[in-house]
């Protein structure tokens, strides 16, 4: 068994030694045609957006692949077995969060390779959070702040908000019984009318009057975890968000921030 690794028309030849001087060759042309490009056509999640705890289905197609292979994401996707030329798999994630899922497929030949991702949003169990009509970044806690919530006592980060769209700052409320404000400052690079909102879901502005605020020069949302009379109140051991917006909340394409990037200082304290 022969492997012709390019295009063309190479010829074989069979010699045979016999008896003395008896000598015999035969040859054989075969003609070998490059190999079809493979690609993915389809590889898309339904739903992508889930609450912890529930299935999304992936599904694929393909054009001349032989082998495919899974990687990333979460919930088995990774060294599952993929069918060719098209399939689905469903499958359960447990833990909020952005899991990006990866399909590799084979065509015929070496280097005939086609990569396509796609995308899930897991939100805390219980909420109903929808994707709303606003993109936004997502950030931890810890990574603007270098501590976990509800550190740090107090402390000024700078923050960049999409201009049409919202940025969510990610904290888990733990077991601490305290209460403290997070406030967001403008910069003299960039001035605009803010909205803000504490929730269970990202880029979620409709919240309680308590969890949300408009300001313009400064301002912020008193949390707690105390009971503290006229904050936010947060049930212990919960995934929230604190998000912020020069939007109207609803309409992508309204902005109040003047100039881009906008940068917020973001501040937070215990009181």
């Amino acid at each position: 068994m022969i492997t012709v690794a390019s295009a063309g028309t190479p010829t074989f030849t069979l010699t045979c030694n016999g008896a003395g001087s008896d000598v015999r060759s035969s040859n054989v042309i075969v003609t070998a045609t490059s190999a079809s490009a493979v690609s993915i056509t389809g590889f898309s999640a339904s739903p992508a957006t889930i609450n912890e705890g529930d299935f999304t289905t992936l599904s694929w197609t393909t054009v001349n692949a032989v082998s495919c292979t899974a990687s990333n994401g979460g919930g088995g996707w990774a060294g599952s077995t993929i069918t060719v030329p098209s399939g689905n798999k469903q499958i359960t994630l447990t833990t909020e969060g952005d899991y990006t899922f990866t399909l590799t497929c084979q065509g015929t030949g070496s280097g005939n390779t086609a990569i396509m991702n796609t995308a899930v949003t897991v939100n805390p169990a219980g909420t109903a959070c929808s994707a709303g009509s606003l993109s936004g970044t997502i950030v931890a806690w810890t990574d603007v702040f270098s501590v976990a919530f509800p550190g740090p006592s107090y402390e000024n980060q700078f923050v960049t908000v999409p201009r049409l769209g919202y940025h969510a700052l990610a904290f888990n409320s733990g077991s601490v019984a305290d209460d403290g404000k997070i406030s967001s400052v403008e910069t003299t690079q960039t001035i605009g009318v803010r909205l803000g909102s504490i929730s269970q879901c990202r880029g979620d502005f409709d919240v309680p009057s308590e969890c949300k605020k408009v300001w313009g020069i400064g301002g912020g949302i008193r949390w707690a975890t105390n009971g503290r009379s006229g904050a936010c109140q947060l049930e212990p051991n919960k995934t929230y968000y604190f998000n912020i917006t020069y939007t109207d909340g609803v309409n992508p394409a309204s902005t109040t921030c003047t100039q881009s990037p906008c940068v917020n200082n973001l501040q937070h304290s215990n009181q």
